[in-house]
């Protein structure tokens, strides 16, 4: 399925050369979000449920709620390993990664997720060297102590990791930035960058803020608009490099 535009009209996707990507992972590299299920099935009771709620009314940011409800998480290494080893990616992330260093397009993971989380599961598929900002955690008192390295202290958000942050950080000003992403966390970041894709919550998020964006199921979705852009500017490209050639 090739994208088409939701809102109001999007930019046209910029040349792969001029192009990078940021990306989410929980629900969106990930088919599960790994998190949730981390803390839903090893919460030692239901009080996670109100942090969870209160960020999602926007009373608090994330930071205060994955603190909050990591807090309450009771789990031993054993455990986690089982966890991890049952989450799996969305399946058209094989072929988004495989495009995107087909093109040399650099692309970076930001998310509120743990890293050694994710690069152990990036690590079963063969993605082990995608650059990874995130958050960290160790364990400690049977369960697990979040950081935060990477949050903003002037992030009106009280966000775990500031996305918009790690955009400013790492990004090339050379290059135009793609966002892909699903939830809350993922609105300031969409808000900084040329090209949006959605899904789930954050499709309605930006269509209260009247920002332009691509719908997608699945990374499929987003390898195949990004494939066909960049080969329809190839193909434009051919007539004048081969009349240059004549020359």
């Amino acid at each position: 399925m090739i994208s088409k535009p939701t809102n109001s009209v999007a930019r046209p996707v910029p040349p792969a050369v001029q192009t990078q990507v940021w990306i989410d992972f929980d629900g969106t590299i990930s088919s599960q979000d790994v998190l949730d299920e981390l803390i839903s099935r090893y919460a030692r009771d239901d009080s996670w449920k109100l942090f969870e709620h209160r960020w999602q009314n926007g009373e608090i940011g994330s930071r205060a709620c994955l603190t909050g409800q990591f807090d309450l998480v009771r789990v031993t290494p054993p455990e986690l390993d089982v966890m991890l080893n049952r989450m799996v990616l969305d399946p058209g992330a094989i072929a988004l990664f495989r495009l995107l260093d087909l093109h040399r397009v650099p692309v970076v993971i930001l998310s509120d997720c743990v890293d050694f989380f994710i690069r152990r599961i990036l690590r079963r598929y063969g993605f082990a060297h995608l650059e990874v900002r995130s958050n960290t955690a160790v364990f400690a008192a049977g369960g697990l102590r979040l950081y935060c390295p990477h949050e903003n202290r002037d992030c009106t958000f009280g966000a775990a990791h500031c996305k918009c942050a790690s955009m400013d950080a790492l990004g090339q000003p050379d290059r135009r930035s793609i966002y892909i992403g699903d939830g809350r966390s993922d609105l300031c970041a969409s808000r900084k960058a040329d090209i949006v894709f959605a899904k789930a919550v954050l499709v309605g998020l930006l269509e209260a803020e009247k920002i332009p964006f691509l719908p997608y199921t699945t990374l499929h979705d987003v390898a195949a608009t990004l494939s066909a852009a960049w080969q329809a500017g190839s193909a434009a490209e051919t007539p004048n490099s081969v009349e240059e050639c004549r020359r």
